[in-house]
């Protein structure tokens, strides 16, 4: 039995002449439940085998298929024979995803993962092989109390060091936090990045 004529005159549409209202009506109709299906089975089926990124990957592979020849073989009657021919594709499709993780898991698991592993470079970012440290925006006297801070380790080791009582170094550093709170945006920035550098500093020193 022939497909019922509105139906077969969409699929046709589809096909033969994409730009018609009809094809443009019947692939939404279709795109919409790709996406759904492959969501679907994305979250109960292979949430730890495939990624959002390989499922949009999945749709564009059903929907060129389908769009490149698929959907001249289907032979059903109806809107619900339709689709359940195209979510045959996408079970297809998310199938293979699926099962190239599953083999590429098994190989870095077995016994030549260090081998496969070593064929890859492992790239640092560029921030682990160069550090912009930003001019200090404090005066020169603040700035070598905060490195003398830094690298006593503490208020109370730095106020031994120096001979003042503790209180007079958490003053000094309120009264430079104060000055850092006044700088525009940018001053702040760099104060803080200044800071964050030095603070690696001394502990790497230490």
């Amino acid at each position: 039995m022939e497909p019922a004529p509105e139906l077969r005159h969409q699929v046709r549409a589809l096909v033969a002449d994409r730009h018609s209202p009809e094809a443009r009506a019947l692939f939404r109709t279709l795109a919409g439940y790709v996406e759904r299906r492959t969501a679907a089975c994305l979250r109960h089926r292979y949430a730890d085998l495939v990624s959002e990124a390989e499922r949009e990957e999945v749709v564009a592979d059903v929907l060129f298929e389908l769009m490149g020849g698929a959907l001249v073989g289907f032979r059903g009657e109806s809107t619900g024979e339709l689709l359940s021919y195209v979510r045959r594709i996408c079970d297809r499709h998310l199938w293979r995803a699926a099962r190239r993780r599953i083999r590429e898991r098994d190989t870095l698991d077995g016994e030549v993962g260090a081998e496969v592993r070593a064929w890859t470079a492992e790239v640092a970012p560029p921030d682990a092989w160069v550090e912009l440290v930003p001019a200090c925006p404090l005066d020169a006297a603040d700035a070598a109390w905060l490195q003398a801070l830094f690298a006593s380790g503490s208020q109370a080791d730095l106020a031994r060091a120096t001979g003042v009582s503790r209180a007079a170094v958490t003053q000094r550093l309120q009264r430079i936090r104060g000055r850092i709170s006044r700088l525009d945006p940018q001053g702040q920035a760099a104060a803080e990045a200044w800071l964050e550098g030095e603070a690696r500093r001394a502990e790497a020193a230490r």
